[in-house]
């Protein structure tokens, strides 16, 4: 029987053995202790949240709770994995380990004048300049995938298709040169996906497969960067040479600032809306309904966008550490103890989502918190993933109705913060 002592929402082999998240125990713990203490072998204590107005509560108030400490739940594991290459980062760049490896690791004034300087390729309006070449993008890829779908019978939307667009698109924003996208993505695939063993090369373990991708796509940003730095006068409008030409309090940015948050656009603009694509694949075959009503109405498109953030809820959780005695819900939050946000419970709060469990294309879903909630931490590409959503989702609506899935999707989340849909193999439906 399912309890508040027996739930467990930090196993991430149960993720992938029941295909999903744990909805469940989501819904227990809104229902009966949606501010719940939790005490699970292998994890510090930490306060979980999974109501929608107590996650907004925390992102908004950064003064309250910071996000210089953590940001993620990790195993004792994974931590000392981070804290060795933090350690080893340091020592190549000549700083100590207390920087911040992200920018999502700042608190202001630090962040919010360091997200200035990237904000104007990501404001809506930057983003529109890109429609055209978005669309144009997408239905070279989905002309791909269909001739591969044709030629072998079935083909596999999560590895052929889904990262083709995120991939383009983040290394066009940073300025990366096309002949170094397929490397970049394999980079950051070993590096968040260390763990998986069809990431290892032959003799290698997640370690191995970690340092390895970590070290490339370290020296690789690292040319980058000194090659940008390097034409200081230009007026190149990429994130790249903006962060080069920055000044903040008069100063420039650090070269290993720089590379971190370029490494880190990266890894995040790729994975994140790679597996949205492939789970608002899924959900779209999965509802034919739905399907029906996108592709007998395209203008439906944006609202199945945020229907699509919604029911996929790619973040798992971030975590905060309050800076000072605090409640949320009823609940005595003490200084420094972590809360945790999770983002997919918070999509599914029926007090915000009327009957949460049904997919709905033509909803108001714009309250979902797929981005990280609201507040200054909020996700810096949230335009660029929708847009990039929205120009798959046009380019595919031809072909999914006569698609269908041949095996259930791979699911599994990475470190508790991103979830993955490993494989999502469809084919052609008989006539």
């Amino acid at each position: 029987m399912l309890t508040l002592d027996t739930l467990d929402i930090t196993d991430e082999t149960a993720y992938a053995a029941r295909g999903g998240y744990p909805y469940d125990e989501f819904d227990l713990l809104r229902r009966e202790a949606p501010v719940f203490w939790y005490r699970r072998p292998g994890f510090e204590p930490f306060w979980v949240l999974t109501r929608h107005e107590d996650i907004a509560f925390v992102s908004r108030n950064p003064k309250i709770f910071s996000s210089a400490q953590r940001v993620t739940l990790d195993t004792p594991e994974a931590v000392d994995m981070f804290e060795i290459q933090l350690e080893q980062r340091g020592q190549m760049f000549g700083h100590g380990p207390e920087l911040p490896p992200a920018l999502s690791y700042m608190d202001s004034p630090r962040h919010r004048h360091l997200r200035q300087v990237m904000a104007p390729c990501f404001t809506p309006k930057a983003i529109h300049e890109l429609e055209e070449r978005f669309h144009e993008l997408a239905r070279g890829f989905v002309a791909e995938f269909t001739d591969r779908l044709d030629a072998d019978g079935t083909a596999d939307v999560a590895r052929l298709l889904s990262a083709r667009l995120p991939v383009a698109a983040i290394c066009e924003l940073v300025g990366a040169p096309r002949k170094d996208w397929d490397d970049i993505y394999e980079w950051t695939e070993g590096t968040t996906g260390a763990a998986d063993p069809e990431n290892w090369r032959e003799g290698e373990d997640a370690e191995a497969t970690f340092n390895r991708s970590m070290t490339a796509l370290n020296g690789y940003v690292a040319a980058l960067v000194q090659e940008r730095m390097a034409l200081i006068e230009g007026d190149g409008a990429d994130v790249l040479s903006r962060l080069a030409r920055a000044r903040i309090d008069g100063e420039p940015l650090a070269f290993h600032e720089i590379l971190y948050t370029i490494f880190n656009l990266l890894v995040a603009g790729i994975g994140t809306t790679r597996n949205a694509t492939s789970g608002g694949v899924q959900a779209l075959l999965a509802h034919p309904e739905q399907l029906r009503l996108l592709a007998e109405d395209p203008s439906l498109v944006d609202g199945a966008v945020e229907e699509v953030l919604r029911w996929t809820s790619i973040a798992v959780n971030f975590v905060r550490t309050a800076k000072q005695d605090t409640e949320i819900g009823g609940q005595r939050i003490r200084k420094g103890e972590t809360v945790a946000m999770w983002y997919p419970a918070g999509n599914r709060d029926g007090d915000v989502f009327a009957d949460p469990y049904r997919f709905d294309i033509t909803r108001d879903a714009t309250a979902q918190i797929a981005f990280g909630g609201h507040g200054e931490h909020v996700c810096l590409g949230s335009h660029l993933a929708r847009l990039e959503l929205r120009a798959v989702l046009r380019a595919l609506l031809p072909l999914l109705p006569s698609l269908e899935p041949v095996t259930e999707p791979e699911f599994g989340v990475l470190h508790l913060q991103a979830a993955e849909i490993k494989r999502l193999v469809v084919r052609r439906k008989e006539q």
